[in-house]
């Protein structure tokens, strides 16, 4: 029960996250590409990420809501966590210009805060992969073993 709780809860969390960060962005549109297009290592490509990038996390919010697209809306979030925490790490260890192209809550953090942050809901992408152990259209039930994704 415990796990199926913790399940739920990280997926709704990473609902809440990419739907929060993916408007927000959509929102805040001009300062966003502004800002994408200051950072020394996304900016040739700032046009293209800047139309993707929200589109992407509002679409994964949706995927993570359905039980058939769920598990892939967790890989994909787990993915873009980790493409995103490499990239704070290496802007704050190896950049010589730091730009914020965050809004919201999470444009207020510092740089530092963002990495633990994004550390930890990393983690728990993958966790939550491990806990999904793939729908049984059967039972219409989440299997929350791991061997069951096997059989």
């Amino acid at each position: 029960m415990i796990r199926k709780i913790a399940f739920f809860f990280i997926t709704f969390c990473f609902i809440w996250l990419w739907l929060y960060a993916g408007l927000m962005k959509l929102h805040d549109y001009r300062d966003f590409k502004f800002q994408l297009g200051q950072s020394p290592y996304v900016f040739k490509f700032a046009n293209p990420l800047s139309v993707l990038l929200p589109i992407g996390e509002i679409l994964i919010a949706v995927a993570l809501i359905w039980n058939r697209s769920r598990l892939l809306g967790l890989y994909l979030s787990f993915f873009l966590m980790l493409v995103f925490t490499g990239y704070i790490y290496s802007m704050l260890h190896y950049s010589y210009f730091i730009p914020c192209s965050c809004g919201g809550i999470f444009g207020k953090m510092s740089w530092n805060a963002h990495l633990r942050f994004n550390i930890i809901a990393t983690i728990c992408a993958f966790l939550a992969i491990l806990l999904d152990g793939g729908y049984d259209a059967k039972s219409s039930s989440y299997q929350l073993t791991l061997l069951k994704r096997f059989e």
